[in-house]
């Protein structure tokens, strides 16, 4: 259900940032512009995510500005463990088992739409091992020859326990017969699930999954080098990845791409029904590792305000000029019987190397950046990390942040501030030395530290924002992009 369908197709390169000279007097003419901009009072503090680093000069965009981020499902009924893959007719798109159908699939002649559910079966007919009603997690792959793979996870009839097959077919939408009377995958004792296909440059194919843990075993990721027609296992299984103390309860659902010769895994953890469940991700330079974990999350309830619940099953699916993060989100309240989790995608882009999706927060440290005027301020009460920068009193202070943008058009701009001074203040946000976009700061007789929102305009790559403040006083905390 996660792999990269095309893991050898070309790849949007990062659009650098620019070198910008700006001008103070679009400074203060922002000011103007400062009625009607919404301002949150307190409220939860997503977490904080990676930052990431600038990078050299780069031409001015022509791409058009795209629509905002999707928080609406695109396929709003229980499609959960989304895989896509791109075919030569269409976008073909598979699930975990729903409405008596072992594989449920929908088609698009986009990745992000209109996508229609097909009511066919993918797998209509299980091996001799498997017992009906537990078919997980499917994932769709091509082979050279034309046909295509379908790994997928059922119950083994005399065990109990989840474990994973394979099925066949020479059409993408199938119907797959199964390849073997025998499971591909299964462990005595042990749950196998969320088959991830990958080929790598040269060919070879592999087979990532999670396999339950024990009293004495983690359990985790694992990665299985697999033989030329993907049909058996090629030597020795290697996990990859275990449960950090920084992740809740598990990890799940691998998805794994190449990206500039590093490998990127994509995974879940947390428990599926949760409101805390969540994408994360690691990078490599060995398919084996060892993985080095991001230091955010990149999909979480939290970073997507609400909007979308319990993100993860996340895939890759590359069209002819982007990249896509496909998953479910839980459309009714975590816990709720039945479950139904909806299918929703967004842009992928790459910051030197890091995955970012539109969307989904991710904050910059105003102290991370370029300061002109101002200074850093230590042990203050109240800040994220307990620093800020300040203080903002007059048009000429300024700081500079690099941000990085998936693809290009109106991104929520959120900056964490304490207004220094009795009165009302503003500050002025300046994308890539023009377009002024004004946050304005009530006055707080406490000084405490609040946050504010606008609307930027951001080209696809990186942007330089520089925050200054036109009229009255304030410290910045920090600046969040979603």
């Amino acid at each position: 259900m996660r792999s990269l369908k095309d893991p050898l197709a070309p790849s949007r390169r990062v659009t650098d940032r620019p070198l910008a000279v700006l001008a103070l007097g679009a400074l203060v003419s922002a000011l103007i512009a400062l009625v009607g901009v919404a301002v949150s009072w307190g409220g939860e503090t997503p977490k904080q995510p990676r930052r990431v680093t600038s990078s050299p000069a780069s031409p001015a965009p022509t791409a058009a500005p795209a629509p905002g981020p999707p928080t609406r499902p695109l396929i709003d009924s229980n499609f959960p463990d989304p895989s896509v893959i791109k075919a030569p007719d269409a976008y073909h798109a598979f699930a975990t088992n729903d409405g008596g159908r072992n594989v449920p699939t929908a088609t698009a002649p986009s990745a992000t739409g209109p996508w229609t559910r097909t009511g066919a079966d993918a797998l209509p007919a299980l091996p001799a091992w498997a017992e009906g009603g537990r078919t997980w997690a499917p994932d769709v792959s091509a082979r050279a020859d034309g046909s295509y793979l379908l790994y997928f996870t059922a119950q083994e009839r005399t065990s109990g326990k989840q474990c994973l097959g394979v099925a066949v077919s020479t059409s993408v939408a199938g119907p797959y017969t199964p390849a073997s009377d025998s499971p591909l995958v299964c462990r005595a004792g042990r749950d196998t699930i969320d088959p991830a296909a990958f080929v790598d440059a040269d060919g070879t194919r592999y087979l990532l999954y999670k396999q339950e843990g024990a009293a004495r075993d983690p359990g985790g990721l694992w990665v299985q080098r697999l033989t030329e027609d993907g049909l058996s296992g090629a030597g020795t299984a290697t996990r990859v990845l275990t449960k950090s103390t920084a992740e809740p309860e598990l990890v799940e659902a691998p998805a794994l791409v190449r990206r500039d010769g590093k490998y990127v895994l994509f995974y879940a953890a947390g428990v599926f029904h949760s409101s805390e469940y969540q994408t994360r991700y690691a990078i490599a330079s060995s398919i084996t590792g060892p993985y080095t974990r991001g230091t955010r999350a990149l999909l979480t309830t939290t970073g997507y305000r609400g909007q979308i619940t319990g993100p993860g099953g996340a895939d890759v699916v590359h069209d002819d000029t982007d990249s896509h993060l496909v998953f479910h989100g839980i459309l009714r309240a975590p816990g709720a019987n039945p479950l139904v989790r909806a299918m929703y995608m967004a842009d992928l882009g790459w910051a030197n190397g890091t995955p970012v999706v539109r969307g989904s927060a991710v904050r910059y440290e105003a102290e991370s950046g370029r300061l002109g005027g101002v200074a850093v301020k230590r042990k203050v009460s109240g800040a994220s990390g307990g620093t800020t920068v300040g203080t903002f009193d007059n048009p000429g202070k300024y700081v500079e942040l690099d941000v990085y943008a998936p693809t290009a058009g109106e991104y929520e701009a959120r900056v964490g501030y304490a207004n220094r001074g009795s009165g009302p203040a503003a500050l002025s946000a300046l994308v890539n030395g023009a377009s002024p976009a004004p946050f304005a700061l009530p006055a707080d007789p406490a000084h405490r530290f609040h946050d504010a929102t606008a609307s930027l305009t951001l080209r696809t790559g990186w942007n330089v924002v520089r925050l200054a403040a036109p009229a009255g006083s304030a410290d910045l905390d920090w600046l969040e992009i979603s």
